[in-house]
């Protein structure tokens, strides 16, 4: 089957099994491994090894329909990377606050300086530097690995909310029975701690 080489832009990579292509006009068909598409191209995989990239408006509706179908995976992986990307992004500054008794009151003051690689805090009162670490951020989740200071080698698996200039951060303590938080609350019992914060800049 002839097919038109296009400058590709790459959209999504897959693998699925060989599937027998169809161009309408003419009902000749080519059997080859999906391997990515683009709005107007989809490249199939030869049992040669070789690729062949076939303009996607003279294919079947059925073998359209199979790529659009291909394509929703990539897509919701792209969506989620870029939710990941735009939360990381906004949490990036200088945060000052206080950590929050089980009533939610005001328990003592802490400040975050919050980079792309690291998470340093530190008490404003006396700018007195208690410690930094890296940390991960996955959906409304936030982990915390301490690598200076008091928390060196201790771990803190938490929970965040962002609305606006106001962060709260709730997160188990470095003792390893204490479990994530569900709820954005001290519990000390749990061992678990909220911080309440407002972005400085």
């Amino acid at each position: 089957m002839k097919t038109t080489n296009l400058l590709l832009i790459l959209v999504f990579t897959s693998f699925v099994q060989a599937r027998t292509w169809t161009e309408v006009s003419s009902g000749r068909t080519l059997t080859g491994d999906f391997v990515k598409a683009t709005d107007t191209t989809v490249t199939v995989r030869l049992a040669n090894g070789s690729t062949a990239d076939l303009p996607l408006a003279r294919l079947s509706e059925a073998d359209q329909t199979f790529v659009k179908e291909q394509a929703k995976p990539a897509a919701k992986a792209e969506e989620k990377s870029e939710g990941k990307d735009e939360a990381k992004k906004a949490i990036l500054g200088t945060w000052s606050g206080y950590m929050a008794d089980s009533d939610g009151s005001r328990h003592g003051d802490i400040k975050l300086e919050i980079t792309e690689e690291k998470i340093t805090a530190s008490n404003p009162r006396g700018n007195a530097v208690m410690g930094a670490g890296t940390y991960k951020i996955s959906g409304k989740r936030i982990d915390a690995t301490g690598t200076e200071g008091q928390f060196a080698g201790k771990k803190y698996e938490g929970i965040f909310d962002l609305e606006g200039k106001t962060l709260k951060w709730c997160s188990a303590n470095d003792n390893p029975r204490s479990k994530r938080p569900d709820k954005l609350q001290t519990n000390v019992q749990a061992g678990q701690f909220l911080m309440v914060l407002e972005k400085e800049r």
